[in-house]
């Protein structure tokens, strides 16, 4: 008598396309514990920028199907994905026909993918196949995801950045760990690295930033001192004529020199309050704006429809000439800023 049994399972989509799983009778139980049961996950996510393209997307299709089939025997039993438009409804594809042949005729820009991979694996030390769910998630938008689990919720704001996560749902450890190292290296491939130089000017705009608000407080003292330095000159060439040294003059002379400098008829200059008000809020203003002007966080992108390919060629197109204008500006500010300065000196002499 024959112990074996066949489970035919096909999209309902199609009449034709089945897979077929051959289970011994007394490995039924088994099979459907094993599709019931709670298997180990692998959760990970990267933040930063990166372009990802639908071609790209279909090669780690690839890749990860032709490493799970070298593996161990496996089927495909189910497979969705779907798209995230700005200002427009989501689209789900539920087959993997369906995903390899996806052209959007919409005019629509991509912020966010999620795919999901459902497989039937025999293991080799194993009576029956097993379920192992692949999810990837690419968002290019500021985001913020969180993850339920249990009682523990964790909650990741990706601010301008993109951000790619995966989790990986295996029974077999072995095969979780390689599907992660594929993974991992796939999309380590798309993102950026920071260059020596950039790290460099990101804490070189901090001390200039610092060094703007610091300026804020000391150019008023710097320009008191300058009036009174010219003031007491003035006053000076009254009681000293040029042909004469200070140190020729007598005793009584200089007495009365230092009590007019110190007369408070006399009083020698000091500075507004409304200028020092004003030059403290410039500096603030200066820090800020340094910052602003050299934020050097650039945007990810997906590039899945023709709208996606036009919006990354401006985007890159206006980076150029945004630089070029935010260092003007920045040079227009604080040339600004010392124009006030000297202004307010001559207009106090």
């Amino acid at each position: 008598m024959n112990s074996d049994m066949t489970i035919v399972m096909g999209p309902d989509e199609s009449q034709e396309q089945f897979v077929q799983v051959p289970i011994k009778k007394k490995d039924f139980g088994d099979f459907i514990t094993s599709l019931l049961g709670q298997p180990e996950t692998i959760r990970d996510r990267k933040i930063g920028v990166y372009e990802a393209t639908y071609e790209w997307i279909v090669h780690l299709h690839h890749l990860l199907d032709q490493r799970i089939k070298q593996q161990a025997q496996s089927s495909l039993v189910d497979f969705s994905a779907t798209f995230i438009y700005r200002n427009a409804p989501e689209r789900k594809i539920t087959s993997l026909e369906g995903f390899l042949n996806f052209n959007e005729a919409k005019i629509v820009t991509t912020k966010g993918i999620k795919i999901t991979w459902t497989y039937l694996v025999y293991f080799p030390n194993k009576p029956t196949p097993e379920k192992q769910e692949i999810s990837l998630t690419l968002l290019t938008d500021k985001t913020e995801v969180v993850h339920i689990g249990n009682t523990n919720v964790s909650r990741q704001t990706t601010n301008k950045h993109g951000l790619i996560a995966y989790a990986i749902s295996h029974t077999e450890r072995t095969w979780g760990d390689d599907i992660q190292s594929l993974l991992n290296k796939e999309i380590d491939s798309l993102f950026e690295n920071e260059k020596w130089y950039e790290k460099l000017l990101d804490k070189a705009v901090i001390f200039i930033a610092l060094g703007m608000f610091v300026a804020g407080f000391i150019v008023p003292d710097y320009i008191e001192q300058l009036i009174r330095e010219k003031e007491t000159a003035q006053i000076f060439l009254k009681f000293v004529p040029e042909e004469i040294e200070m140190s020729d003059l007598s005793t009584d002379d200089k007495l009365t020199l230092a009590l007019h400098l110190l007369d408070p008829n006399n009083q020698l200059h000091k500075i507004d309050g409304w200028y020092r008000g004003i030059s403290f809020i410039g500096g603030i203003f200066l820090a800020i704006f340094t910052i602003m002007s050299f934020d050097r966080e650039k945007p990810s992108y997906l590039i899945v429809t023709n709208e996606d390919k036009k919006k990354i060629k401006k985007c890159k197109s206006a980076d150029n000439s945004t630089l070029f204008k935010k260092i003007f500006s920045f040079v227009l500010a604080v040339g600004a800023g010392v124009a006030g300065n000297y202004a307010y000196y001559f207009m106090s002499l």
